[in-house]
Protein backbone atom coordinates (compact mmCIF):
# COMPACT_ATOMS: atom_id res chain seq x y z
CA UNK A 1 0.00 0.00 0.00
CA UNK A 2 1.47 3.21 -0.61
CA UNK A 3 2.65 5.60 1.85
CA UNK A 4 1.46 8.98 1.90
CA UNK A 5 4.25 11.02 3.15
CA UNK A 6 7.33 11.25 1.41
CA UNK A 7 10.08 11.65 3.70
CA UNK A 8 10.83 15.76 2.83
CA UNK A 9 11.91 18.53 5.26
CA UNK A 10 8.76 19.88 4.63
CA UNK A 11 6.64 16.58 5.20
CA UNK A 12 8.81 15.56 8.55
CA UNK A 13 7.99 18.96 9.70
CA UNK A 14 4.35 18.85 8.94
CA UNK A 15 3.81 14.96 9.60
CA UNK A 16 6.25 13.77 12.10
CA UNK A 17 6.42 15.92 14.99
CA UNK A 18 3.16 15.38 16.85
CA UNK A 19 3.54 11.29 16.75
CA UNK A 20 7.19 11.90 17.38
CA UNK A 21 6.28 13.80 20.52
CA UNK A 22 3.15 11.45 21.62
CA UNK A 23 5.71 8.66 21.42
CA UNK A 24 8.55 10.44 23.46
CA UNK A 25 5.92 11.37 26.65
CA UNK A 26 5.02 7.43 26.57
CA UNK A 27 8.84 6.44 26.86
CA UNK A 28 9.24 9.37 29.21
CA UNK A 29 6.47 8.09 31.68
CA UNK A 30 8.13 4.64 31.52
CA UNK A 31 11.34 5.73 32.28
CA UNK A 32 12.69 4.49 29.24
CA UNK A 33 14.49 5.37 25.78
CA UNK A 34 13.91 4.89 22.03
CA UNK A 35 16.23 4.52 19.76
CA UNK A 36 16.70 6.17 16.10
CA UNK A 37 15.89 2.75 14.64
CA UNK A 38 12.73 2.59 16.64
CA UNK A 39 11.46 6.10 15.74
CA UNK A 40 12.31 6.01 12.11
CA UNK A 41 10.03 2.37 11.95
CA UNK A 42 7.24 3.63 14.03
CA UNK A 43 6.96 6.64 11.80
CA UNK A 44 6.99 4.43 8.45
CA UNK A 45 4.40 2.20 9.41
CA UNK A 46 2.22 4.16 11.76
CA UNK A 47 2.43 7.88 10.41
CA UNK A 48 2.52 6.74 6.48
CA UNK A 49 5.68 8.02 5.65
CA UNK A 50 8.08 5.69 3.13
CA UNK A 51 11.74 5.07 3.91
CA UNK A 52 13.21 7.64 6.12
CA UNK A 53 17.52 7.51 6.20
CA UNK A 54 18.20 6.83 9.64
CA UNK A 55 20.41 10.13 9.81
CA UNK A 56 17.07 12.10 9.35
CA UNK A 57 15.88 11.09 12.78
CA UNK A 58 17.56 13.45 14.16
CA UNK A 59 16.16 15.96 12.42
CA UNK A 60 13.02 15.47 13.68
CA UNK A 61 13.71 14.67 16.96
CA UNK A 62 15.70 18.50 16.90
CA UNK A 63 12.88 20.78 15.13
CA UNK A 64 10.66 19.13 17.96
CA UNK A 65 12.72 19.98 20.87
CA UNK A 66 13.32 23.85 18.96
CA UNK A 67 8.63 23.86 18.61
CA UNK A 68 8.58 22.98 22.22
CA UNK A 69 10.92 25.41 23.38
CA UNK A 70 9.66 28.24 21.20
CA UNK A 71 6.15 27.74 23.49
CA UNK A 72 8.00 27.04 26.73
CA UNK A 73 11.99 27.34 27.17
CA UNK A 74 11.80 25.90 30.45
CA UNK A 75 10.79 22.84 28.78
CA UNK A 76 12.82 19.03 29.81
CA UNK A 77 14.61 18.12 27.01
CA UNK A 78 12.75 15.10 25.70
CA UNK A 79 14.32 15.00 22.80
CA UNK A 80 17.77 13.23 24.21
CA UNK A 81 15.74 9.81 25.10
CA UNK A 82 16.21 9.62 21.07
CA UNK A 83 19.39 7.36 21.63
CA UNK A 84 22.16 5.19 19.25
CA UNK A 85 21.38 1.79 19.78
CA UNK A 86 24.89 1.22 20.67
CA UNK A 87 25.99 3.05 23.84
CA UNK A 88 21.95 4.30 24.80
CA UNK A 89 22.95 7.41 24.65
CA UNK A 90 21.52 10.76 22.18
CA UNK A 91 24.04 11.79 19.24
CA UNK A 92 25.74 15.06 18.55
CA UNK A 93 22.85 16.71 17.43
CA UNK A 94 21.81 16.94 21.54
CA UNK A 95 24.50 18.82 21.96
CA UNK A 96 23.27 22.04 21.63
CA UNK A 97 19.82 21.64 23.52
CA UNK A 98 21.85 20.56 26.68
CA UNK A 99 24.69 23.31 26.39
CA UNK A 100 22.17 26.23 26.55
CA UNK A 101 20.32 24.29 29.08
CA UNK A 102 23.18 23.93 31.22
CA UNK A 103 25.35 26.32 30.28
CA UNK A 104 28.01 24.15 29.51
CA UNK A 105 29.39 25.23 25.94
CA UNK A 106 32.10 22.21 25.28
CA UNK A 107 28.96 20.69 24.50
CA UNK A 108 27.95 22.31 21.28
CA UNK A 109 31.83 21.27 20.04
CA UNK A 110 30.84 18.87 16.90
CA UNK A 111 32.83 16.06 18.53
CA UNK A 112 31.82 16.76 22.26
CA UNK A 113 30.64 13.38 22.48
CA UNK A 114 33.76 11.46 21.53
CA UNK A 115 36.30 13.82 22.87
CA UNK A 116 34.90 14.33 26.65
CA UNK A 117 32.12 11.19 27.39
CA UNK A 118 32.20 11.57 30.81
CA UNK A 119 30.82 15.20 30.15
CA UNK A 120 28.42 14.20 27.87
CA UNK A 121 27.45 11.32 29.99
CA UNK A 122 26.63 13.67 33.02
CA UNK A 123 24.77 15.97 31.28
CA UNK A 124 22.46 13.31 29.63
CA UNK A 125 22.08 11.71 32.54
CA UNK A 126 20.95 14.99 34.29
CA UNK A 127 18.78 16.03 30.91
CA UNK A 128 17.06 12.80 31.02
CA UNK A 129 16.68 13.02 34.93
CA UNK A 130 14.40 16.44 34.25
CA UNK A 131 12.29 14.47 31.33
CA UNK A 132 11.47 11.71 33.71
CA UNK A 133 10.08 13.90 36.81
CA UNK A 134 7.66 15.62 34.22
CA UNK A 135 4.29 14.29 35.34
CA UNK A 136 1.75 12.99 32.84
CA UNK A 137 -0.78 15.93 33.03
CA UNK A 138 2.61 18.39 32.66
CA UNK A 139 3.28 16.63 29.66
CA UNK A 140 -0.63 16.35 28.76
CA UNK A 141 -0.92 20.77 28.82
CA UNK A 142 2.82 20.65 26.70
CA UNK A 143 1.45 18.94 24.05
CA UNK A 144 -1.73 20.81 24.07
CA UNK A 145 0.23 24.24 23.91
CA UNK A 146 2.78 23.26 21.32
CA UNK A 147 0.45 21.12 18.95
CA UNK A 148 -3.23 22.98 19.84
CA UNK A 149 -4.32 19.50 20.16
CA UNK A 150 -6.10 17.55 23.09
CA UNK A 151 -3.74 14.46 24.49
CA UNK A 152 -5.81 12.84 27.64
CA UNK A 153 -4.63 10.74 29.78
CA UNK A 154 -6.70 7.82 27.55
CA UNK A 155 -4.59 8.31 24.86
CA UNK A 156 -1.42 8.82 26.63
CA UNK A 157 -2.26 4.91 28.38
CA UNK A 158 -3.33 3.60 24.61
CA UNK A 159 0.21 5.09 23.62
CA UNK A 160 2.24 3.63 26.86
CA UNK A 161 0.65 0.07 26.04
CA UNK A 162 1.18 0.35 22.47
CA UNK A 163 4.82 0.87 22.90
CA UNK A 164 5.17 -2.98 25.02
CA UNK A 165 2.45 -4.52 22.62
CA UNK A 166 4.38 -7.61 20.89
CA UNK A 167 2.68 -10.32 18.78
CA UNK A 168 3.43 -13.13 21.76
CA UNK A 169 2.81 -12.43 25.21
CA UNK A 170 4.21 -15.11 27.30
CA UNK A 171 4.40 -17.46 24.90
CA UNK A 172 0.74 -16.76 24.09
CA UNK A 173 0.39 -15.12 20.07
CA UNK A 174 -1.27 -11.60 20.50
CA UNK A 175 -4.96 -12.07 19.57
CA UNK A 176 -5.29 -15.40 19.97
CA UNK A 177 -6.87 -17.19 23.34
CA UNK A 178 -5.36 -20.51 24.47
CA UNK A 179 -7.00 -19.57 27.72
CA UNK A 180 -6.46 -18.10 30.94
CA UNK A 181 -2.69 -18.32 31.67
CA UNK A 182 -2.06 -20.58 28.42
CA UNK A 183 1.17 -21.26 26.12
CA UNK A 184 1.07 -21.08 22.48
CA UNK A 185 2.97 -24.32 21.01
CA UNK A 186 5.74 -22.27 19.29
CA UNK A 187 6.48 -21.41 22.77
CA UNK A 188 6.16 -24.32 24.21
CA UNK A 189 8.06 -26.75 21.59
CA UNK A 190 10.83 -24.24 22.22
CA UNK A 191 11.03 -24.35 25.68
CA UNK A 192 11.37 -28.41 25.77
CA UNK A 193 13.79 -28.24 23.33
CA UNK A 194 16.07 -25.90 25.25
CA UNK A 195 15.25 -27.93 28.34
CA UNK A 196 16.18 -31.38 26.78
CA UNK A 197 19.28 -29.85 24.78
CA UNK A 198 21.77 -27.77 27.00
CA UNK A 199 24.71 -28.88 24.41
CA UNK A 200 23.27 -27.10 22.00
CA UNK A 201 23.13 -23.73 23.27
CA UNK A 202 26.54 -24.72 24.66
CA UNK A 203 28.90 -27.27 24.72
CA UNK A 204 29.55 -26.37 28.23
CA UNK A 205 26.32 -26.65 29.30
CA UNK A 206 26.27 -30.37 28.39
CA UNK A 207 26.44 -32.10 31.98
CA UNK A 208 24.04 -29.08 33.12
CA UNK A 209 20.56 -30.15 35.35
CA UNK A 210 17.96 -28.50 33.52
CA UNK A 211 14.42 -27.69 34.61
CA UNK A 212 11.75 -25.80 32.90
CA UNK A 213 9.72 -22.72 34.61
CA UNK A 214 11.13 -22.25 37.27
CA UNK A 215 9.82 -19.83 39.20
CA UNK A 216 12.11 -17.08 41.39
CA UNK A 217 11.51 -15.74 44.79
CA UNK A 218 10.67 -12.34 42.86
CA UNK A 219 7.40 -14.19 41.64
CA UNK A 220 8.84 -14.39 38.22
CA UNK A 221 8.73 -17.56 36.27
CA UNK A 222 11.87 -18.33 33.99
CA UNK A 223 11.35 -20.55 31.11
CA UNK A 224 14.37 -22.71 31.25
CA UNK A 225 17.26 -23.27 33.82
CA UNK A 226 20.30 -25.04 33.29
CA UNK A 227 22.70 -25.68 36.45
CA UNK A 228 26.20 -26.10 35.88
CA UNK A 229 28.83 -26.55 38.74
CA UNK A 230 30.61 -23.62 38.27
CA UNK A 231 27.50 -21.00 37.18
CA UNK A 232 23.54 -21.15 36.87
CA UNK A 233 22.08 -20.05 33.28
CA UNK A 234 18.73 -18.59 33.36
CA UNK A 235 16.83 -18.70 29.79
CA UNK A 236 13.94 -16.89 28.41
CA UNK A 237 13.26 -18.23 24.55
CA UNK A 238 10.92 -16.25 22.15
CA UNK A 239 9.61 -18.48 19.37
CA UNK A 240 9.63 -17.57 15.52
CA UNK A 241 6.11 -15.47 15.68
CA UNK A 242 7.91 -13.06 18.47
CA UNK A 243 8.07 -9.82 16.72
CA UNK A 244 10.99 -7.10 17.75
CA UNK A 245 8.91 -5.56 21.17
CA UNK A 246 8.75 -9.14 21.98
CA UNK A 247 12.23 -9.48 21.84
CA UNK A 248 13.25 -6.10 23.42
CA UNK A 249 11.05 -7.35 26.14
CA UNK A 250 12.86 -10.89 26.23
CA UNK A 251 16.34 -8.98 26.78
CA UNK A 252 15.04 -7.02 30.14
CA UNK A 253 13.67 -10.49 31.22
CA UNK A 254 16.85 -11.84 31.23
CA UNK A 255 18.28 -8.76 33.18
CA UNK A 256 15.50 -9.28 35.31
CA UNK A 257 15.72 -13.04 36.23
CA UNK A 258 19.63 -12.78 36.57
CA UNK A 259 19.19 -10.55 39.09
CA UNK A 260 16.93 -11.93 41.05
CA UNK A 261 18.76 -15.60 40.78
CA UNK A 262 22.00 -13.98 41.71
CA UNK A 263 20.33 -12.27 45.28
CA UNK A 264 18.90 -15.20 45.80
CA UNK A 265 22.07 -17.66 45.85
CA UNK A 266 23.48 -17.40 49.46
CA UNK A 267 26.68 -17.91 47.72
CA UNK A 268 28.44 -14.60 47.20
CA UNK A 269 30.90 -16.13 44.27
CA UNK A 270 28.30 -17.72 42.66
CA UNK A 271 27.66 -16.63 38.97
CA UNK A 272 24.67 -16.65 37.30
CA UNK A 273 24.50 -16.03 33.19
CA UNK A 274 21.20 -14.74 31.12
CA UNK A 275 20.84 -16.36 27.48
CA UNK A 276 17.84 -15.45 25.39
CA UNK A 277 17.06 -17.75 22.72
CA UNK A 278 14.86 -17.06 19.79
CA UNK A 279 14.13 -19.25 16.37
CA UNK A 280 15.02 -16.10 13.86
CA UNK A 281 17.67 -13.95 13.76
CA UNK A 282 17.76 -10.65 15.90
CA UNK A 283 17.71 -6.96 14.11
CA UNK A 284 20.75 -4.56 14.98
CA UNK A 285 18.57 -2.84 18.00
CA UNK A 286 18.33 -6.00 19.99
CA UNK A 287 22.11 -7.38 19.18
CA UNK A 288 23.31 -3.88 20.57
CA UNK A 289 20.95 -4.10 23.45
CA UNK A 290 22.29 -7.64 24.33
CA UNK A 291 26.01 -6.32 23.75
CA UNK A 292 25.15 -3.38 26.75
CA UNK A 293 23.77 -6.28 29.03
CA UNK A 294 26.29 -8.55 28.64
CA UNK A 295 23.19 -11.35 28.18
CA UNK A 296 23.91 -14.06 25.23
CA UNK A 297 22.05 -15.16 22.47
CA UNK A 298 21.56 -18.56 20.75
CA UNK A 299 19.34 -18.94 17.70
CA UNK A 300 18.25 -22.48 17.34
CA UNK A 301 16.72 -24.16 14.05
CA UNK A 302 13.30 -23.62 13.38
CA UNK A 303 13.09 -27.50 11.96
CA UNK A 304 14.32 -29.17 15.22
CA UNK A 305 13.24 -32.58 14.39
Amino acid sequence: MPKPYAATNENLLAHALEPTMRWLIAVALDGSTITYGELKEKLETKAGFSTIFATRIGFVAGNLMERILEVEPSAPLINVLVVNQQDRQPSEGAGSFMARRFGEPKLEAADAKQQNPPLWEHYFTRAAGEVYKFSEAEWSKLFERVFASKLDAAAIKNDRKDRKQGSEIDGVPAGRGYGSGGEGPLHKALRLWVMDNPGAIHRDFMAAKTDTEVDLDSGDRVDVVFKCLDRTIVIEVKSRISNEIDLRRGVFQCVKYRAVRQAMDVRTDSVVEAYLVTETPLPGEIVALLKLHDIRHFQALQDRS
